[in-house]
């Protein structure tokens, strides 16, 4: 599954729900999620029943974390692949792995950027986002991002690696 270069979230998980499950204010927005929050351990056979397409789960990218991922959900996952990965390099941002979501055209790709601040990982972000809005459509987004309350800075867990 993920890289243990990326450790997941394991002490809690979030369950998605057909419909609306609530309504979250936030900073004078309000988002309408789907999914609940469990607090329960993220089992292997949770995992095991998501990738099997019995339930939908996420897990929460922390604001501390060592890496970030890009969220892609556009038409051309393999150009997008090929693209990010060019401008990852020429960061020096060398550890990072793709992997496919349910929804065949989304790819989360989780970047490796060590030991600094959050502050610091969200400049790195916005710094390959902005390089790949030069040379193409934007159809991302970067996760974790502050300007989103907690119950949104989840993404889906992957079903398999992409192999770009």
């Amino acid at each position: 599954m993920i890289s243990t270069l990326f450790p997941l979230i394991r002490d809690h998980y979030w369950l998605k729900h057909p419909k609306i499950f609530q309504e979250i204010t936030f900073e004078g927005r309000t988002f309408l999620s789907k999914y609940e929050r469990i607090d329960t351990y993220l089992s292997d056979e949770l995992i095991e029943k998501h990738r099997n397409h019995k339930i939908t789960l996420a897990t929460t990218i922390p604001s501390d974390a060592n890496y970030f991922v890009i969220d892609y959900n556009g038409d051309e996952k393999e150009l997008f692949y090929h693209k990010v990965s060019k401008i990852l390099r020429g960061q020096d941002l060398n550890e990072f792995a793709a992997y496919e979501s349910k929804t065949p055209s989304h790819l989360h790709l989780y970047v490796y950027c060590g030991d600094i601040s959050a502050p610091q990982r969200e400049e790195l972000g916005k710094i390959i986002s902005n390089k790949l809005e030069e040379k193409l459509q934007k159809q991302w987004r970067i996760f974790p991002n502050p300007g989103l309350p907690d119950a949104y800075n989840i993404l889906n867990l992957p079903y398999q690696t992409f192999k770009g």
